[in-house]
C-alpha cells in the first residue's frame, strides 16, 4: 500500500482494515465517535484488540450482536471494525462507514432510496436517551443515518449501502 504514512499503519491483526477519515461521508460519525474519552482510541482498530467489545465498549451486548453477527454477517467484505472503541462496521475497501453500535441502540447509514423506505416503514432520525438528551442522526452522524429497528429489511439496506460505497477511498488510514 505505497503512499500510505508508517506512522498510520499498526499490528492489531492479520487483516489490512481501511478508514476513510477525510471523506465527507465520514465526518459527522467519525466526530460523534472520538466525543470525550473516547478520543483516546485508534481510529479504527481489529475487534479483537481491546477488551471483550461485545460488553466493554459501551453498547448493550444485544446492540453488538446485532450490528456486528446479524447485520455484517450479509455483507461480502469483512467489515467489523471498532471506530474510536466503538463497535461498527466499515467497508472493508472504501472506508466508510456503514452501522455503528450505539449504546442501547444502532444507527444504519442508508442508501437514497432505502432511507425513504426506512423512513416509510417507522424507522426514526430521532431519539431521547435515557438522561433526556435528543440526537437526531441526520444532524450528528450525517443526512443518510437512521436509528435502527429491528427492520427485517436491515440485512439488505446493509448490503445496499455496502454496494454504493465499494469505491476506493482519499483519505486512507490502514491498520494491520
Amino acid at each position: 500500500m505505497a503512499g500510505i504514512p508508517a506512522d498510520s499503519i499498526s499490528t492489531h491483526s492479520d487483516a489490512w482494515m481501511i478508514m476513510d477519515t477525510v471523506s465527507p461521508l465520514n465526518q459527522g460519525v467519525l466526530k460523534y465517535l472520538s466525543r470525550g474519552e473516547k478520543n483516546r482510541n485508534s481510529v479504527v482498530a481489529a475487534p479483537g484488540s481491546l477488551r471483550d467489545p461485545y460488553l466493554c465498549q459501551g453498547s448493550h451486548p444485544d446492540i453488538v450482536q446485532r450490528v456486528w453477527d446479524e447485520l455484517g454477517g450479509v455483507l461480502p467484505g469483512k467489515c467489523r471494525r471498532l471506530v474510536y472503541g466503538t463497535p461498527s462496521l466499515v467497508h472493508n475497501r472504501s472506508g466508510i462507514v456503514i452501522a455503528i453500535c450505539n449504546g442501547t441502540q444502532y444507527n444504519l447509514r442508508l442508501t437514497a432510496d432505502d432511507f425513504r423506505e426506512a423512513i416509510a416503514k417507522g424507522a426514526t432520525t430521532r431519539t431521547r436517551w435515557s438522561g433526556g438528551e435528543e440526537m437526531d442522526s441526520l444532524a450528528v452522524l450525517g443526512t443518510d443515518w437512521i436509528f435502527g429497528g429491528w427492520f427485517k429489511e436491515e440485512e439488505r439496506w446493509c448490503r445496499d449501502t455496502y454496494e454504493e460505497h465499494g469505491s476506493a477511498n482519499n483519505g486512507v488510514v490502514c491498520t494491520r
